[in-house]
């Protein structure tokens, strides 16, 4: 039987329908789908036979019911209708979820903007107050930390407890303990420590697979001659530190290009950021190169937290 019950379509044009003639076979009652029957305007048990409805018909129906299941598609529908029918119910609902969902992001990114305040705020008062070199003081250190420490208390609120989370909990806070050794020049070393530490949990936090080994190519093509460039600038006992904190952080630029969003831009002004300042160190002087190192690193940092805030996950092809 046929999606137009016991009659094709052309002898329908000539014969009249069964449900007006109150004829048909028996098992043409049975065709009728259970939506058809309930909506039946003769109501009860007497109904008609006559032919199943059509998909249209059915789609109609469904547009018109509200809060309940619709009825299942017409027995006598081929497989591609019935693929049709169901791409067309879930439409619907995606019709009907979205003004509740286009609310509850609107809302969401009203909290997390909120809760963006202090770091912002903090970061305003770091460089009014910043002169050229840092004071040598705790309130400078504490100063320079402290959109750093609003970043991890951020994440603390608003992003949902989880491995990734914690990670770029630990690393944040590396991160401020090297910014406060990094105010003292005899405490250099114990900076870069402190911030070697923050680029390995940051390359735990992004994992190691996929490997996709032609980025971390690429990288080492690119920032390769700048190290080597930069070790030729070093005492004799700086050039082990260096060199190993230079291929962490390629590692952990490696990871980010690799994790995607907004997680791969922060990996990307990082190291942007440490390139700047060990020029700027070790080489030669460079004009305003403490305000590009700071916003490039405190926009690192940033994007990096918030990549906290989406399904973690590399990005796939």
């Amino acid at each position: 039987m046929g999606v137009w019950g016991p009659y094709p379509p052309a002898d329908r044009r000539k014969t009249p329908c069964p449900s007006r003639l109150g004829q048909g076979t028996p098992n043409a009652n049975s065709a009728l789908s259970a939506g058809a029957r309930q909506g039946h305007p003769r109501g009860e048990g007497d109904i008609s036979p006559g032919p199943v409805i059509s998909c249209r018909v059915h789609r109609t129906l469904i547009g018109l019911t509200c809060n309940h299941e619709p009825s299942p598609p017409p027995p006598g529908a081929t497989r591609s209708q019935i693929r049709s029918l169901r791409g067309y119910q879930a439409s619907m609902d995606a019709g009907k979820m979205g003004p509740t969902l286009k609310t509850h992001c609107s809302a969401q990114c009203l909290d997390v903007c909120k809760w963006l305040i202090p770091f912002i705020l903090s970061c305003c008062v770091y460089f009014c107050l910043w002169i050229p070199k840092d004071q040598l003081s705790w309130v400078a250190a504490l100063v320079k930390c402290l959109p750093i420490f609003c970043l991890a208390g951020f994440l603390w609120v608003v992003s949902p407890g989880g491995g990734y989370t914690r990670l770029l909990q630990g690393a944040l806070l590396c991160s401020a303990v090297g910014d406060a050794c990094l105010v003292w020049p005899e405490a250099f070393l114990h900076g870069m420590a402190a911030f070697a530490t923050a680029h390995l949990l940051y390359l735990w936090a992004f994992g190691l697979s996929p490997p996709q080994p032609d980025v971390l190519l690429l990288i080492f093509l690119a920032s390769g001659p700048y190290l080597i460039l930069m070790l030729l600038h070093l005492e004799p006992d700086m050039v082990l530190p260096v060199a190993a904190y230079g291929l962490i952080l390629m590692a952990m630029l490696w990871r980010g290009l690799v994790w995607g969003g907004s997680a791969g831009w922060g990996a990307l002004l990082f190291t942007l950021s440490d390139g700047v300042l060990a020029w700027d160190t070790f080489a030669q002087p460079l004009p305003h190169a403490r305000l590009v190192i700071m916003t490039t690193y405190y926009a690192a940092q940033l994007l990096i937290t918030l990549s906290a805030l989406r399904s973690p996950g590399p990005k796939t092809d």
